[in-house]
């Protein structure tokens, strides 16, 4: 097997772990449970353990904080598919959440994954020794990407863009926030764990905001090429909003991708090889719309 099929077995192991212990009640067990145990490329929680493997910590030292980066995730897709918002039907090749169970169950859940999430990271925080980074700088990475500067901020300003004219810095404002900030996050968490110096924490966050940046690009070339069965998720939801597409079109909003991945790359040129799992998943989104 490959490193990132080994390394999201060991996510999935981990998140069916935590799915068997929820002690929520029913009827909000089920959707908290179907949420975390639903297929998905896991690329956040993949990226925190590349980030920290990086630098010398195991897989097996992450898992937490990798489970709670894809546990943030997913709270922002149930949310992002709600009536209010995106009025999803379809997500991971199931129907969101709120379809399934309804909208008040979906709101709960995905508001349960968020705090469950938080006590996550500072739980993996406390289980390594020596630890160079306090808790709390840790944990404001994460409030950070998640709050009102963060997927918060770039999720309103892109649900109010419909119909905007087309404008590259309120199209870079959303993406750098709705997409970005988690993978910033996810990045410099797996950094922080596993001890690095500020200087590395900070060439792996810019790797991570530009690799960001390319898969929402990427995203959007999807959304406009794909079909809901490749997905997983409906497609042509973005139409009437500020997308890169729109902004570039396809080819153009490839080559921007093509580029950022570049950036990203050009950002981490100086880490061993013990990096090159992050080399590799930069390529990897790029590729997605090759």
């Amino acid at each position: 097997m490959t490193y990132f099929e080994t390394r999201r077995l060991l996510v999935d192991g981990h998140l069916q772990k935590i799915a068997a212990a929820i002690t929520a009640p029913p009827p909000l067990d089920e959707p908290i449970r179907r949420s975390l145990t639903s297929s998905g490329k896991r690329v956040r929680a993949l990226l925190t353990i590349a980030a920290g493997e990086a630098l010398g910590c195991k897989a097996e030292k992450l898992l937490d904080a990798a489970a709670a980066m894809e546990m943030i995730h997913v709270s922002s897709l149930i949310l992002d598919d709600l009536p209010a918002m995106d009025d999803a039907t379809l997500r991971r090749g199931e129907p969101a959440l709120h379809r399934a169970y309804g909208e008040d169950l979906a709101i709960l859940a995905a508001v349960a994954l968020l705090n469950h999430a938080y006590g996550l990271v500072t739980a993996n925080h406390l289980a390594r020794s020596p630890r160079l980074w306090p808790a709390h700088q840790i944990i404001q990475r994460v409030v950070d990407a998640v709050g009102w500067d963060g997927t918060v901020a770039g999720e309103a300003v892109d649900l109010h863009s419909e119909g905007s004219t087309l404008d590259f810095n309120t199209l870079e404002f959303i993406h750098s926030r709705k997409t970005g900030a988690l993978f910033v996050a996810a990045g410099a968490i797996g950094a922080m764990l596993a001890n690095g110096d500020p200087s590395v924490v900070r060439r792996i966050e810019i790797y991570a905001r530009n690799l960001g940046m390319a898969f929402q690009i990427t995203d959007d070339v999807l959304d406009e090429t794909a079909d809901s069965r490749q997905l997983g998720k409906d497609v042509g939801k973005d139409a009437g909003k500020l997308t890169f597409v729109r902004l570039a079109g396809v080819e153009g909003a490839r080559q921007l991708a093509r580029e950022l991945v570049e950036t990203s790359l050009a950002s981490i040129a100086s880490l061993r090889a013990t990096a090159d799992p992050l080399r590799e998943l930069a390529v990897m989104v790029r590729d997605r719309v090759r």
